[in-house]
Order: structure tokens, then C-alpha cells, then sequence
């Protein structure tokens, strides 16, 4: 079965970016990328298959293109 995850940007400093997400029917989360670093954490210590997969989507475009995306869509 699919797992549709849905990463939003939340606010972003020179730092790092803070991301909301959540599947499409799950509880909403948050994760942080270290721009410095270039590490996700979740805020909730957190580390399951919901973060896994938002984090996974986020490393790829950041690493890509070094911008922190808005929005992004993952499905797995």
C-alpha cells in the first residue's frame, strides 16, 4: 500500500528550514533541516517510517539543488 507524505515549509532561517508534515491521515509533525550540517531531525525524536520517507524526499531536493522547496510530495 502506498504512503502519501506531504512535507510543507514552515518557516526558515539562515540556519535551517522547519518542516511540517504528515500522511493523509496522520497526525501533523515537524522535522528540521540543518542547512550547515545538511542533517534532518525530527522534532519529536521520531525517527519511524513517516519521517523516514518526508526526510528521504527532503535530503534528495536539497541536495539537488541546495534550496529548501516549499512544498513536496512523496510517495512510497
Amino acid at each position: 500500500m502506498a504512503m502519501l507524505v506531504y512535507p510543507h515549509k514552515a518557516e526558515e532561517t539562515a540556519a535551517g528550514v522547519r518542516y511540517r508534515f504528515h500522511t493523509d491521515c496522520g497526525a501533523e509533525r515537524f522535522l528540521v533541516l540543518d542547512k550547515t550540517s545538511e542533517t534532518i531531525q525530527p522534532d519529536d525524536g521520531n525517527r519511524d517510517g513517516v519521517f523516514r520517507a518526508a526526510a528521504g524526499k527532503l535530503a534528495k531536493a536539497w541536495l539537488s539543488t541546495h534550496e529548501a522547496p516549499d512544498r513536496l510530495v512523496h510517495q512510497s
